[in-house]
């Protein structure tokens, strides 16, 4: 499966443009290096996901068509890794939920799932 379709139909972003923009501005490493919103993923790859000083590691568990359900696409992944600014890393246990914290605004809007946090929600 394409990376960008990936990131859509896990949920770990909304649309598919907002991956491809997130992938061509570098936000998306595959085992530690750039990639194109078109690379291929196994099972097994780990994807890290950065915007600004905010990171998420990932661990790619399986693939889903489309139509996932939000319980299903939480399976398709496994969180290795979360930082926040000025966080120390800590188990995925902690923030994995989802939930964006309350009383703070999203800056681009375009990201939902478990790494809103990394848009400042």
């Amino acid at each position: 499966m394409r990376l960008d379709l990936f990131l859509t139909v896990s949920r770990l972003v909304k649309r598919r443009s907002a991956a491809k923009s997130l992938i061509d501005r570098g936000g998306v490493r595959v085992a530690g290096a750039p990639v194109k919103a078109g690379r291929k993923l196994a099972r097994g790859d780990e994807l890290e996901i950065t915007l600004g000083q905010r990171e998420l590691r990932i661990r790619v568990m399986g693939f889903a068509g489309r139509g996932a359900a939000k319980a299903a696409a939480r399976d398709l992944y496994e969180v290795l890794e979360e930082n926040l600014p000025g966080d120390v890393s800590h188990p995925p246990e902690d923030s994995a939920s989802g939930e964006a914290p309350s009383g703070e605004d999203a800056s681009f809007g375009e990201i939902d799932g478990p790494i809103d946090f990394l848009e400042g929600r």
